[in-house]
Formats: C-alpha cells, structure tokens, sequence
C-alpha cells in the first residue's frame, strides 16, 4: 500500500548515496520525492491530494522502520544456501532490476504465477544497487509482489555473484533459473514466457 502512495504522490530520482537504516531511508525519501509540478499548478483538490498522500507514505516509513519489502542480503554464497533451504521441491529464482524495462513489464506476470503455482517456490532477487532498492520496493509492491520472499544484492563483486547463478551469465536480464527438486539448473535468460519456462513449469505440476 506503501508503494501505491509513492507512485501517487511524487517522482522519484537517483539518490545521492546508499540508504541502509531505517532513519537514512527516511530522508532518503524525502530528497527522492520531487513533488509533480503540474499537481503545483493543477487545481487545490489534487495537489492537497497529492501532499497528504506523501504525508502518509513518509508517516508508515517512519512508524514501521522500513517498508513492507524486506530484502534479504544477497552475497557470495548465496544462491547455494537458498537452493539448499528449498530442496525437495521446484524453485524459480528470478533476478531483476528497476532499470530494466521487460523486468518491470513482466512483474504483474510473475504476481500471478505466484499465486496460482502453489507448488512452485518462487523467489526474487533485485540486482539494483542500494540507492535504487527504494524504486525496486516500489516496484514490486505496485506489481503484486509485497508477501514474496525477496533478496537484494548486497555485495560489490556482482560478477562472483552472476558466476554462481550461472558460469556464463554476464549479467543479462531478465535472468531466471530453474532449480529442479534434485538439485538440477536450468539458466534462462529472458522472459517469464520463454519457452523452456514454460516447459519446465508444465513438467511440475
């Protein structure tokens, strides 16, 4: 709900440096929501709208500590260790970011698998760096995906982490890959449609 606010009530931009503590993710967003300037001009009603909104999405950061997206670190090691905790089941896990267009496309897509695959563990890693986690935690709540399991990259040698998910990945995304219950993966680079997604979801149920 958080996120919904956000969208309405301002635009975002890059922030100036990493926010890593509830009180620094305060004022984060406070230098990253830039009022819209035609809600300044527009008439009374909207722009007042539009404040309170802003009000309320700074009032729920601020009485929770954070937002309602919890990302996990996401370091060396550990897409071994969330493979492992899903064992004995199918696992999708899917890397994306905020500056990749198809990614944000296909979020609704991913909600909706979510919720009708029960049988399927699914879970989202955002390769953004800190400064734009807040745009991902917007993101994926407008898109459907606030209850997911969702991890962030926390370390600065992202091609150790790429090389663990997959040997020839380079970092190219939309990126998924498809743990089998024994253990098996299978890297796709591309969309949720992608036919071997398909297929390979087809042969789980």
């Amino acid at each position: 709900m958080v996120g919904f606010a956000l969208l309405a009530a301002c635009h975002f931009r890059r922030a100036e440096g990493p926010m890593v503590t509830p009180e620094s993710r305060l004022d984060g967003l406070k230098r990253l929501c830039v009022p819209d300037r035609a809600s300044r001009v527009g008439n009374d009603r909207s722009s007042l709208r539009g404040i309170g909104l802003l009000a309320f999405a700074i009032f729920s950061v601020a009485a929770t500590g954070a937002f309602a997206i919890d990302f996990k670190p996401y370091g060396r090691g550990a897409f071994a260790r969330i493979a492992k905790a899903h064992s004995g089941r199918p696992l999708v896990i899917h890397f994306w970011s905020v500056t990749c267009p198809p990614c944000i496309a296909e979020l609704p897509q991913w909600a909706k698998m979510l919720a009708e695959r029960k049988d399927v563990d699914i879970v989202f890693v955002n390769v953004d760096s800190d400064e734009d986690r807040v745009r991902a935690e917007v993101r994926a709540e407008k898109a459907g995906l606030g209850g997911a399991t969702h991890y962030g990259f926390s370390d600065d040698f992202i091609e150790k982490l790429y090389f663990e998910a997959d040997t020839s990945w380079r970092g190219e995304l939309p990126f998924t890959t498809l743990v089998a219950p024994g253990g098996g993966v299978t890297a796709v680079t591309g969309a949720i449609d992608d036919p071997l997604v398909t297929r390979w979801l087809e042969t789980r149920r």
